[in-house]
C-alpha cells in the first residue's frame, strides 16, 4: 500500500507537516468519507480518481495540486506543494480550488484556506451543525418571521430574530438569522451558513453574507461586536423558541476561513465573538475598492479619525460611489463629515465647502459612467441593447490639483458632453463649479502633457478661456444640489 510520503516522494514533491498529520491522524466523522486516499483503490475515494478525472476536463491539474476532497459536484479542494530540493513556492501548504470548467481563468486555483489541516478541521465542523442551522432558518425562523411580518406587511424592530437569504441564480448559498442585542449593544447570531457551488466564486457566500452582517451590525448603531453565543426568541405559532447561539457555539468555521484568507483572524479576543476591531478590519476587506481607495481609507482612518466601517457601508449600500468617496479623501479633509451626513446647515462656510466637494465628486462619477458605458441608442441598425458594456475605463485622483485621470479610454469614440469630435485614450478633469485662476493655471499647465478638461454644471454661467476644453454635465447645479442633499440625509439616517 502506498503512503502519502511514498507518492509524494515520486512526483518529486515535498510533504508539508500539516499534510503528513493530515493523512496520519483521526478526521472527523463529517468529513472522513470525503478526504481523498492516497493508496490507490479506495472505492473510487482515492487521489488517482480524482486526478483521472480532473484530467479528461478542459483544465489540467497543475504537477504541483494535490487533490483533497471535493468541494462540490464540479470543483476539488487541492493543496500547493513545492519540489524536493528547490526553493518553497510561495503558498505552500494553502489550500487551492481546482475547476474542471471556468469561464474566467481568474477564479481558477482561488484560494481557499491557508492551511490543509485548518481547511478540514474546519469543514468538519462546518458539515456537522449545517443541518440544525438550516432547519433552524427553514422550518423555524423563516416561516415565523413570513407570519408575523411578511405577511402583516409590518417592518420588523432590530432586536426581532431576523432571517436572511442569499441567493444566486435560483442556488441559495447562504442563510442567517441575527437581531440586534442590547445586553452587550451588538449583534446576536443564531444562524450562519454558507455553501460553494459550481457558478459562484470561491468564497464570495461568504464575503456577501459577511458584507450584510456587517451592514447590519453598523446600522443598528451598536459596537459592531457580533456574537454567537446569544440566545435568540423566536414566536412559532403558540410556542416561544429559544435558540441558544449558533450550533456551533462560536464564530462559524466557514466565517473563520474566509478570515484566514483574507488576513484576518477572527474569534482571536473571543472564540464566541467578532470583537468590534475585528470586524472593522473584516468590514474592510469584504468591501470592494480599487486598491489606491483602500489605502486612502486606511489612511483616514488613522489620520483623521474617520471611522472605516462609516466609509464601508456608504460604499456597500451605493450612498457614495467609489469614484465620489475616492474623489472625496483626496482633495477634502472633510470627508468624515460628509459621509456622516454633512456639517450643521447653520455653519455655513463648512457647509459650503462640503458642497463643492459633493458636486465636483458627483459629476466626476457621472463622467466615469458615461465614459465606461456605451449606450447603443442612435446607432446605425437603429436597435437600442441595454445590457452591462462597461469599456473598463479606470481612474486616478490627482491631490493636489483636485482633479481625475480617466485611462482605457475608446479613442474611436468622441468625448462626450462637449462640441469637440477628437477621441482620446485618456481623459484628466477638473471638476469645479467655481474657478479660480490657480485651477485655470494647473489645466493650461496639464495641457502640454495629456488631453484636459473643465467639468462644468450644464448651466454653469463661468467664463471660460477659448483654450480650455470644457465638457457640460447634463445635470443643472440645482439638480446636482438635490442628489447630494439625497446622499447626505441617507448618511445621516444610516445609523441608529
Amino acid at each position: 500500500m502506498i503512503q502519502g510520503g511514498e507518492l509524494l516522494a515520486e512526483r518529486g514533491l515535498s510533504l508539508t507537516p500539516s499534510l503528513e498529520a493530515l493523512w496520519s491522524g483521526e478526521l472527523p466523522e463529517s468529513v472522513a468519507g470525503l478526504l481523498y486516499s492516497p493508496s490507490p483503490g479506495a472505492a473510487g475515494r482515492d487521489i488517482a480518481a480524482a486526478e483521472s478525472l480532473i484530467e479528461e476536463s478542459d483544465w489540467p491539474l497543475l504537477p504541483n495540486l494535490v487533490p483533497l476532497l471535493p468541494v462540490d459536484e464540479r470543483s476539488f479542494a487541492c493543496i500547493v506543494l513545492s519540489y524536493v530540493d528547490e526553493p518553497p513556492l510561495p503558498g505552500e501548504g494553502a489550500v487551492v480550488r481546482w475547476h474542471l470548467d471556468v469561464k474566467d481563468e481568474r477564479h481558477q486555483a482561488a484560494l481557499l484556506d491557508t492551511d490543509c489541516l485548518s481547511y478540514v478541521d474546519s469543514l468538519g465542523s462546518e458539515l456537522t451543525a449545517r443541518n440544525e442551522g438550516l432547519n433552524r432558518v427553514l422550518d423555524q425562523i423563516g416561516p415565523a418571521y413570513q407570519e408575523a411580518f411578511l405577511a402583516n406587511d409590518k417592518r420588523p424592530r432590530d432586536f426581532v430574530v431576523r432571517p436572511v437569504r442569499i441567493a444566486c441564480q435560483n442556488v441559495i448559498v447562504a442563510l442567517a438569522a441575527f437581531s440586534q442585542d442590547s445586553a452587550f449593544d451588538g449583534l446576536g447570531v443564531v444562524a450562519w451558513q454558507t455553501c460553494e457551488v459550481p457558478h459562484v466564486a470561491t468564497h464570495e457566500a461568504n464575503r456577501a453574507l459577511a458584507a450584510l452582517t456587517l451592514c447590519d451590525a453598523f446600522k443598528s448603531g451598536g459596537t459592531m461586536e457580533v456574537r454567537f453565543d446569544r440566545p435568540g426568541r423566536v414566536q412559532v405559532g403558540d410556542e416561544l423558541i429559544t435558540f441558544p447561539g449558533h450550533p456551533e457555539g462560536a464564530v462559524p468555521a466557514s466565517l473563520r476561513r474566509f478570515g484566514r484568507t483574507v488576513g484576518v483572524e477572527l474569534g482571536v479576543e473571543d472564540p464566541a465573538a467578532i470583537s468590534p476591531t475585528e470586524a472593522r478590519a473584516l468590514f474592510q476587506a469584504v468591501t470592494p475598492m480599487p486598491e489606491e481607495l483602500r489605502q486612502r481609507v486606511a489612511w483616514a482612518s488613522k489620520n483623521e479619525g474617520v471611522a472605516p466601517e462609516r466609509l464601508c457601508f456608504a460604499l456597500m449600500t451605493g450612498t457614495w460611489k467609489p469614484l465620489e468617496l475616492d474623489f472625496l479623501l483626496a482633495s477634502t479633509a472633510r470627508t468624515g463629515s460628509i459621509v456622516s451626513g454633512g456639517s450643521d446647515w447653520r455653519n455655513r462656510a463648512a457647509r459650503q465647502a462640503e458642497s463643492e466637494s459633493c458636486r465636483a465628486a458627483f459629476m466626476a462619477s457621472m463622467l466615469l459612467g458615461r465614459l465606461d458605458n456605451h449606450d447603443s441608442a442612435g446607432s446605425a441598425d437603429g436597435i437600442r441593447v441595454l445590457e452591462d458594456d462597461r469599456q473598463g475605463v479606470t481612474w486616478r485622483c490627482l491631490t493636489e490639483p483636485a482633479a481625475v485621470v480617466f485611462s482605457g479610454l475608446d479613442p474611436e469614440q468622441p468625448l462626450p458632453w462637449c462640441a469637440t469630435g477628437a477621441g482620446h485614450d485618456s481623459l484628466t478633469v477638473f471638476p469645479r463649479t467655481a474657478l479660480g485662476p490657480d485651477t485655470l493655471a494647473a489645466v493650461r499647465q496639464l495641457q502640454e502633457e495629456t488631453t484636459v478638461a473643465l467639468l462644468l454644471p450644464r448651466d454653469s454661467r463661468l467664463a471660460i478661456p477659448d483654450d480650455v476644453l470644457t465638457l457640460r454635465c447634463p445635470d443643472r447645479l440645482a439638480d446636482i444640489d438635490k442628489s447630494i442633499e439625497a446622499k447626505l440625509l441617507t448618511s445621516r439616517i444610516a445609523r441608529g
